[in-house]
């Protein structure tokens, strides 16, 4: 057992928000010229950045140059866009810098130099050992409490799963959503908030798979492509993407289906979608068509022996090409290519045009790389992550009601959220410490 001790301030969560926070922290303190403050970074993990070295296929994509906000979700949208006008991408560059993480960009994407999350990771475990910011990880909080203390104001009261009992001043909820449990974030930061009187919107995952009815994926599964994507409700185009898709035993993955993913979550109620959905895939754009189709009623000429099957031969592989022409006939493809007519040419381009998967939902949040939902941001004031209904509580990263599309956006919010809540945590530190 530890011997008890109160600390300035705690962090639940060694993750990119909770490790900014903690940093901003020390480093606000510094600069105002106070001495460093006792800091104590409690992460369930057995080592701290676990989820980011995950980021990017272990590259850690930690930005995007494309700051628009309809990247980032909430159900209260401008609070992403008043923290990020806040902590901009360029004061979280510089906040990396001083870290010593210098990025390059790959398109819109930044990554670090190294193009390798685990130099990523490094930079920051030796800023909290420079910031003399102490981390005990393995320690999982089971509960906190707000409690009086004699002569002071009230602290609050970590209860660890071995029993264990930290006080702190101020608190920072860092301990991201609910997806991806191998990696440590199984939904504590909903049961504290909660517990302390939070409002919480219910977590569904994001930058995760979509499953369709449909055999075909099974038919082609390990089969990639890069196409146009368009999801539809009700018909209609809700979000269009292009990039690579992935056939998988479940329905589609890939880039392409990350990015439309969340836009079928958030049409999820009671486990059921609130209107039928479809994925449509466009594989070859119009100029292309026009080439195609006159290929193929060439090929109808030339290759007028041979059976359907051989018809979209060097056009597309075989078996994505077998399953065009099964989807776009129905008829057996042992027939000969001259039985083609000049309806089914169309319905051939149409078909590699409009293929249309239906949409039944995604995979769960063991799945996903983010989680919808969270913490209600209405209940967190924009200006400094500060909990209006609990003094000296803050929260950051991915643990509130905002994510972001695929691409870096996620990073983005958790460096910028942790930045603030950091900052602001040490500022009412001081003006505390003056009133004394």
């Amino acid at each position: 057992m530890r011997e008890e001790k109160v600390w300035e301030l705690t962090v639940i969560g060694g993750g990119a928000s909770g490790m900014s926070a903690a940093i901003s922290y020390q480093k606000c303190l510094s600069r105002n010229g106070e001495k460093k403050a006792s800091v104590l970074i409690l992460e369930k993990n057995d080592r701290v950045g676990k989820k980011v070295l995950a980021t990017g296929n272990g590259r850690c994509n930690l930005s995007n140059r494309d700051m628009a906000m309809e990247h980032f979700h909430s159900h209260q949208e401008e609070f992403p866009e008043r923290v990020l006008s806040l902590i901009p991408q360029k004061e979280t560059l510089a906040f990396l810098g001083e870290l010593g993480i210098l990025t390059v960009n790959e398109g819109n994407k930044l990554f670090p130099m190294s193009k390798n999350a685990a130099s990523v990771v490094d930079a920051f475990r030796f800023a909290l050992e420079t910031d003399q910011i102490t981390v005990e990880t393995s320690s999982v909080v089971e509960e906190v409490r707000r409690v009086d203390a004699v002569g002071q104001k009230k602290l609050f009261r970590l209860t660890l799963q071995d029993g264990t009992k930290i006080f702190s001043h101020a608190l920072i909820v860092a301990c991201g959503g609910a997806c991806a449990p191998s990696l440590g974030t199984t939904g504590d930061g909903y049961k504290i908030l909660s517990s302390l009187g939070h409002k919480v919107y219910a977590p569904k995952p994001s930058i995760v798979q979509i499953t369709t009815d449909s055999a075909v994926p099974r038919a082609l599964s390990g089969m990639r492509m890069d196409c146009d994507l368009s999801l539809l409700c009700s018909g209609e185009v809700v979000a269009r993407q292009f990039g690579e898709v992935l056939f998988a035993d479940y329905g589609l993955s890939g880039p392409a289906v990350f990015q439309v993913s969340g836009e079928v979550s958030r049409r999820i109620r009671k486990g059921k979608l609130s209107a039928p959905m479809q994925v449509s895939l466009c594989l070859f754009d119009d100029e292309t068509c026009l080439t195609l189709k006159e290929e193929l009623s060439s090929r109808r000429k030339t290759f007028s022996d041979r059976p359907l099957e051989q018809l979209l031969l060097s056009v597309l592989p075989m078996k994505i090409g077998n399953m065009i022409l099964k989807t776009a006939l129905n008829r057996p493809l042992s027939l000969p290519i001259s039985s083609l007519s000049d309806k089914d040419i169309d319905q051939i381009i149409y078909t590699m045009t409009h293929w249309v998967f239906p949409v039944s939902g995604t995979r769960s949040l063991e799945y996903a790389q983010t989680t919808i939902g969270g913490a209600s941001c209405e209940e967190f004031s924009s200006d400094t992550m500060e909990s209006k209904l609990v003094p000296d509580l803050y929260a950051c990263g991915e643990v509130l009601d905002v994510d972001g599309d695929c691409g870096g956006y996620n990073l983005q919010w958790a460096f910028s959220s942790g930045i603030l809540a950091g900052r602001s945590a040490a500022e009412r530190f001081q003006e505390d410490d003056d009133a004394n």
